[in-house]
Order: structure tokens, then sequence, then C-alpha cells
């Protein structure tokens, strides 16, 4: 699994297998709880800034809700998760996707 792509890219994009408000769960609960140096603020509805505490790092990810993919009669919810990084070291944007990663995946292996 790629932790940190397109490094020298200031803006990220996925597509996830969540819903928009489960996303936001995650992100504002475990993701950036209190026993993480990561925080989050509430920009707008389904829209965020996380930081890092003692870091010059910043990233605003917002989400949307795409049409779900459907095969047969299972339907799986689309989500688009853009992270655009405002400031970040490589180290830092590192760090923070191998936790994103950690915390959002699904499924297992």
């Amino acid at each position: 699994m790629i932790t940190n792509p397109n490094p020298d890219s200031p803006v990220v994009e996925y597509e996830m297998g969540y819903g928009a408000d489960e996303f936001g769960k995650v992100l504002q609960g475990s993701f950036t709880g209190e026993r993480t140096d990561f925080a989050s603020t509430e920009l707008g509805r389904h829209r965020w800034r996380v930081s890092l505490v003692g870091h010059d790092f910043a990233v605003v990810v917002e989400v949307k809700q795409a049409p779900p993919r459907k095969i047969a009669l299972f339907s799986l919810p689309v989500l688009k998760v853009r992270f655009e990084f405002e400031q970040a070291e490589a180290e830092t944007r590192a760090q923070f996707f191998h936790r994103f990663h950690q915390y959002f995946q699904k499924g297992g292996g």
C-alpha cells in the first residue's frame, strides 16, 4: 500500500467504500482523538482541517458522496475524498497517510 501518494502534489484524491457521515465519525473520532497528536477542526459539512501538534502540517480533507457501485443486488458506497495540503513536509505527510490507511482500511487481507 502506498502510504504517501504523489509526494510532490498538493492535492491527493481517493475513492473509498464509505458513507460521508461514517467517514466524518472516524476522522473526528479515533483518527484525531485524544490518543493522537493529530487534531481536526470541522470547516463545514463533510470538510475538515487536520493538523499535527508541534509541526507545520495542515491538510484540508473534503468528501463527496458519489453514486454507489452496483454488482447484481449488491450496492457499495463510493466516497470521493480530496486532500489539499496547506503545509506538509514529506515526513509528516507520510506519517499522516500511514495513520490514515491504518484507521480507514476496511475489510481484510
